[in-house]
């Protein structure tokens, strides 16, 4: 692939090239005029390389500029436009790069861009399509279960509905291709109800095996949410012992 430095060093050479044929004229144009034509032709001779000094560096300058020119061209014509293989990698709040995952990746990526507003220390965890609702996906983060939904020819995100984990009145479970969600009302939100039973939603995932890893994904965040408070309240007993003594 040719550079802009090779153009550039390359046309150099050519002005360099006219420099030393125009004084070289002052010796070789006498000698030929001579040849054929006598002192007459040795006079012209002079006149002719007192030219050739001023004309070949002359031209030799404008000839690198106007290839110099064609060359970055050219150099800027084939190059092309860098574009992401692939979703940027996922790494998760333990901070342990794993193998790449194509899904978790899309994940991510789709959490991103979608804009939604981000609870405080909120991080993606994990997501799927959700069946027959178009274009809409239910994610799984650290704080909550939120289903979006993209709206067409405009390129943005609507958040359909949330459940946050603060909510919840038990832990969820799995029957079949259904993954169940209780979760007390909440302002817009509309729960169906069973045998007089706490409000429950129902996300129809259809797949068992999807259904299964949402709800996985949603006890591992809740399981670590209780880790960091834990921790918390720890670190917060050794200050105020520390405060004591």
């Amino acid at each position: 692939m040719v550079t802009q430095p090779d153009v550039i060093a390359t046309h150099i050479d050519y002005v360099d090239q006219g420099v030393v044929g125009g004084v070289t004229g002052i010796v070789t144009k006498p000698v030929e005029g001579a040849k054929k034509e006598g002192a007459a032709g040795f006079f012209k001779g002079i006149g002719k390389g007192l030219v050739g000094v001023v004309a070949r560096p002359t031209g030799g300058i404008v000839d690198m500029a106007s290839s110099t020119f064609q060359g970055i061209q050219r150099v800027a014509e084939s190059t092309e436009e860098v574009t992401k293989l692939r979703p940027v990698r996922l790494i998760r709040e333990d901070g342990i790069i794993r193998p790449y995952d194509q899904e978790d990746a899309k994940g991510y990526d789709l959490f991103q861009r979608s804009e939604i507003k981000q609870l405080e220390g909120e991080i993606f965890r994990e997501h799927c399509l959700y069946p027959g609702h178009r274009k809409t996906n239910v994610i799984v983060t650290n704080r909550r279960v939120m289903c979006v939904k993209e709206v067409e020819f405009v390129g943005h995100f609507n958040k359909e509905w949330e459940c946050l984990f603060e909510h919840f009145s038990r832990p969820p479970y799995v029957e079949g291709g259904d993954l169940m969600i209780y979760c007390k009302e909440q302002n817009k939100l509309k729960f169906q109800k069973r045998d007089g039973q706490e409000p429950m939603r129902v996300l129809h995932l259809k797949n068992p095996a999807t259904a299964q890893k949402l709800c996985e994904a949603i006890e591992q965040a809740q399981s670590a949410q209780r880790q960091h408070r834990m921790v918390k309240q720890k670190s917060q007993r050794f200050l105020k012992l520390g405060d004591k003594c």
